[in-house]
């Protein structure tokens, strides 16, 4: 049946057709509602996103938007357990719409370098003085912090950024998910997920991206 809903090409598809990491997709489920979780990793071991959402063997409907337009694709699920799912990767997607010029600027990470701070957060809520630090690679799922000093996978931090000077600075928390150091400077850069994202908070995050996009794009640099 998925073989008459999805056309496409071969097993070895282009990354631009995959889901983008930190990014947000819809999932639908064995026919459940559709779910939307930000996507983790993508890579052989398939495709991984926030949230439990089915048992391993169902299958799904994914949908997403990457730079080369929104994509559909059935999948099935390799394994799950309460925080995460592991999709395989699709063999064929099809393309349902082109991306608009917001969608490309929504699904991207921007490179763009933020002083702002972090402390931690062991309880879900920040505790003591804000340390200074550089965020970067800011997304709508997450963001790299880059610190003095390394922290283990799992720990929870709350980040403060500015991104926008006429309004009040954003406080995210986020998970740490990777952590590599920075051989050039000795600092430690980690991966963070955000969790509880709310509405304003996710479009002050689109609209940064936009803003910088745009200047970008009006220097010819993008």
């Amino acid at each position: 049946m998925f073989k008459s809903l999805f056309g496409g090409s071969s097993n070895d598809l282009p990354s631009a057709k995959l889901p983008q990491v930190n990014t947000f997709i819809d999932a639908i489920v064995a026919g459940r509602p559709s779910r939307s979780v930000t996507v983790e990793s993508v890579g052989g071991k398939g495709i991984v996103t926030r949230e439990s959402l089915g048992r391993p063997g169902e299958t799904a409907v994914l949908l997403y938007t990457t730079g080369a337009g929104r994509f559909r694709a059935a999948s099935k699920i390799l394994s799950s357990n309460g925080t995460s799912t592991v999709f395989e990767v699709p063999r064929r997607v099809a393309l349902v719409g082109a991306a608009t010029g917001a969608q490309k600027r929504q699904s991207v990470r921007l490179d763009a370098l933020v002083i702002g701070g972090w402390r931690f957060a062991p309880a879900g809520k920040g505790v003591g003085e804000f340390v200074r630090a550089t965020i970067r690679d800011i997304s709508r799922g997450g963001c790299s912090l880059i610190t003095d000093r390394a922290m283990k996978h799992g720990t929870m931090v709350e980040v403060k950024m500015d991104l926008n000077s006429a309004g009040a600075p954003l406080m995210l928390l986020g998970e740490v998910m990777r952590h590599e150091e920075i051989k050039t400077s000795g600092k430690q850069s980690h991966g963070l997920r955000f969790h509880g994202l709310r509405p304003e908070e996710d479009q002050a995050i689109v609209e940064f991206i936009n803003r910088k996009q745009t200047d970008l794009r009006n220097r010819g640099l993008a």
